[in-house]
């Protein structure tokens, strides 16, 4: 369920590219890179639980299918219509054709600045979780623009953990893809790389890629209040199981 519009709540097919193994001259390849070994690590770590069944919820091609299944030994698509991978279709606000407390793992990953209402895709999320069951959620910090089709939505790490709270939650661990200088750069590559000739592009994608993978090696595992991308695992109470009755 990659996004919204008021009219239009089917599946956006487009590209969505190799997210676990973008090429060095990508566009995207440091953040890429940080934001699957940080949920490699979040995976192989104690603090998630292995289950039965996880649901990627706005799945898109599925990037990480082959990671969580190190864990979870179903792993279930639900996107809008249209998407031939998702094994269910949600509807215009994220309703899943799902039982109460059925779902030992959500995962989202930069679904929520995407979805028109944070809180209803939230609690939904929160509804289909078993007790005591986990929430992996990634979004956006600073960011460009990006409609798929429409982009509605940047968090704070303070905000984040605030809305994933507010729909019931409990934040287990938050951390941050990027820090100031490297989301700064990101930017400037963003906005300039079109300024570019042809012929220099992928050199100067490939130079300051690199760039921000070097200021990255210095502080990998630092909390920043100015990151490019949030990771949060949260649980579901185990002694409320359900907050909406």
């Amino acid at each position: 369920m990659k996004v919204a519009s008021p009219s239009r709540y089917t599946y956006q097919v487009q590209e969505r590219g190799d997210r676990v193994r973008p090429n060095r001259f990508h566009s995207r390849y440091a953040i890429l890179k940080l934001l699957l070994e940080k949920l490699q690590h979040l995976v192989e770590s104690e603090l998630l639980v292995p289950g039965e069944k996880l649901l990627d919820y706005g799945c898109g091609n599925k990037p990480y299918e082959s990671l969580f299944k190190q864990k979870f030994d179903r792993y279930i698509g639900a996107d809008f219509p249209g998407n031939d991978r998702a094994e269910i279709a949600v509807g215009p606000q994220g309703q899943l054709p799902i039982a109460d407390a059925s779902i030992d793992c959500v995962l989202s990953s930069q679904v929520l600045e995407h979805v028109e209402q944070p809180q209803v895709y939230l609690k939904e999320a929160y509804r289909v979780l078993k007790p005591g069951s986990a929430l992996v959620l990634s979004t956006h910090g600073i960011w460009r623009y990006h409609p798929d089709p429409c982009d509605y939505w940047r968090w704070t790490a303070a905000g984040l953990q605030r809305e994933v709270v507010q729909a019931g939650f409990e934040v287990v661990s938050v951390q941050s893809v990027f820090g100031m200088a490297s989301a700064g750069l990101q930017l400037w590559q963003d906005a300039t790389e079109e300024k570019v000739p042809g012929r220099l592009r992928k050199f100067y994608i490939w130079l300051l890629q690199r760039a921000i993978g070097w200021m990255e090696s210095r502080h990998p595992e630092q909390l920043s209040n100015d990151a490019a991308v949030y990771i949060i695992l949260a649980r579901k109470s185990r002694g409320e199981e359900n907050i909406f009755s």
